[in-house]
């Protein structure tokens, strides 16, 4: 069943009213016609079973059918601390960080990152990616695209355990996560890594360094593997897959 999260303005009553471009996808590339039935997400943990009744050019509604508690979703916070870097890189590390189970991305500045602030454009680019990729990938909740903060800002804001791949490290993530309970925030440097200066200040703030292994890794990579690690370290990664 197609899943499709959508704004609060959506729904009224037992009655759904598809976003203009949503609309589009159902006619244009899913070809789905009156009498299918999809599922509506409000983003905040509710599903809702819809039976279209309309599909034309820009415009679909559909009635509910049922609600249902939305699944796909990991039982803590998992906050990625992701330094903003250039071109695509950023991007796969929303798409993919979603279809994981990251639940909040707070991009950070960094004494070593080359861009610094997205340009509108851009940025609702970065939240269509999110949304599209927790639809494909069964999530429950939208998750959250946070305005960018300073590594030091990041580091007095952040909630739980905190851990942050370095080359220097010899604990790996699934030692310092050891009897660890939720949240944990991931902090993942720019593409010339965290300054050691940074790294010192993330020791001072209780944040842990770890290891992802022998081979220095690219930014965007680093950060997929240090979240799967984490969510696997925490049992996330045994779980059956999303029912709603």
């Amino acid at each position: 069943m197609h899943r499709f999260f959508l704004p609060p303005e959506a729904f009224h009553g037992e009655q759904v009213i598809f976003p203009p471009d949503i609309a589009r996808q159902m006619r244009s590339v899913l070809r789905l016609h009156p009498g299918e039935e999809v599922l509506a997400l409000d983003g905040r943990g509710d599903a809702f079973r819809v039976a279209l009744t309309y599909v034309a050019r820009g415009k679909a509604g559909g009635r509910i059918l049922e609600r249902l508690t939305a699944t796909g979703e990991p039982a803590g916070e998992l906050i990625l601390c992701q330094a903003i870097s250039k071109g695509e890189r950023f991007e796969w590390v929303l798409q993919k960080g979603t279809e994981l189970g990251v639940t909040t991305f707070q991009p950070i500045v960094t004494k070593r990152t080359l861009r610094k602030e997205p340009g509108a454009g851009r940025w609702e680019r970065w939240r269509r990616i999110i949304r599209e990729a927790a639809e494909q990938s069964g999530r429950g909740k939208l998750p959250r695209l946070l305005d960018p903060i300073s590594f030091a800002d990041a580091l007095a804001a952040a909630p739980g355990l905190g851990l942050l791949p370095t080359v220097f490290a010899q604990k790996s993530v699934r030692a310092a996560l050891d009897a660890a309970s939720w949240p944990v925030t991931l902090f993942v440097g720019p593409e010339g890594g965290f300054d050691p200066a940074e790294v010192a200040q993330a020791r001072t703030a209780g944040v842990i360094p770890v290891t992802l292994g022998p081979r220095t890794l690219r930014t965007e990579t680093a950060a997929i593997v240090l979240a799967a690690l984490t969510l696997a370290a925490l049992g996330e990664l045994d779980k059956p897959g999303p029912r709603a």
